[in-house]
């Protein structure tokens, strides 16, 4: 009978340890679906900030354009008020506005005299 009481005790253990498996893996199971669901709400998490990024950078994009755009009108505006001033400056020192030279009967020329001081 020593045999007998000997087999029942190595059953009852390796139940045992069966009863412990199972346990263990009913527990794992368990884990294994809070990291789907973390998981889950991980890949959501992660297309939202994606989202939020592409219009984040397209606005930032748009502005930088725009301060471009300001940039360039403000540099034509120059550029077309300094033409403006030239060719004003230009018109002023013309020939026919300014001051001319005088033929004298000697072949050379003469100045006419000046009225700079007189009003």
């Amino acid at each position: 009978m020593a045999g007998l009481e000997r087999c029942q005790r190595e059953a009852e253990e390796v139940a045992e340890l069966m009863r412990q498996n199972v346990a263990k893996a009913l527990e794992r199971e368990g884990h294994l679906e809070q990291l789907q669901s973390r998981a889950q709400d991980l890949r959501q998490a992660s297309e939202a900030f994606t989202r939020t990024t592409r219009t984040v950078t397209r606005r930032q994009r748009r502005r930088h354009r725009r301060w471009h755009l300001v940039a360039l009108g403000l540099g034509l505006l120059l550029l077309f008020i300094l033409a403006l001033a030239l060719a004003l400056a230009l018109a002023r020192a013309s020939p026919g506005a300014g001051t001319s030279t005088v033929p004298t009967p000697q072949g050379g020329t003469q100045h006419p005299p000046s009225t700079a001081g007189t009003l």
